[in-house]
């Protein structure tokens, strides 16, 4: 009798499709108003000489990961900052496929980003959609008073430095 209930129980799911193994729906990302453009630009110049002052920051290393093009700051507070152009594929949707519930939805000046974080605040990533398919990877650790807070100041310097896009 139970092993019968539970023949059963089985085709019901598999009938209602709960057994096939479809992927999730891709998160939805809201569209990007007055984008601006990330192609062909290093992101050590999003930072200018006042910036790096201000943030207590060396000059940049410029870089190349999975995600395209970068830059990595360090401090005097041993600090670390890293904005990377990430301009390939869907660009927010992308990223927003492979993170976890720990990511948050939120807007950076306007646009679609998410935001991940420690809960002492030592570490944070923000991705900032720019453009449809171009976002900025954006990510601090040892920020002072903490990582988000400083990292959304230099967020503001580095996205108000980019060009429009066309």
């Amino acid at each position: 009798m139970i092993i019968r209930l539970l023949v059963i129980a089985a085709a019901l799911l598999a009938a209602a499709g709960c057994g096939a193994d479809e992927p999730p729906p891709a998160p939805t990302v809201p569209p990007v108003e007055s984008p601006k453009g990330l192609v062909g630009i290093d992101p050590c110049v999003l930072l200018d000489e006042a910036a790096l002052t201000t943030f207590g920051l060396d000059a940049g290393v410029p870089g190349q990961d999975e995600l395209g093009a970068n830059c990595r700051w360090t401090g005097t507070n041993s600090q670390e900052a890293q904005l990377t152009a990430f301009t390939s594929g869907d660009g927010l949707s992308d990223l927003a496929k492979g993170r976890d519930s720990t990511s948050s939805r939120v807007r950076v000046l306007g646009y679609p980003a998410l935001e991940t974080f420690t809960a002492r605040g030592e570490f944070c990533r923000y991705d900032v959609g720019v453009a449809q398919n171009q976002a900025i990877v954006a990510t601090m650790r040892a920020g002072v008073p903490d990582s988000c807070t400083a990292l959304l100041e230099l967020l503001t310097v580095a996205i108000k430095r980019l060009p429009a896009s066309d």
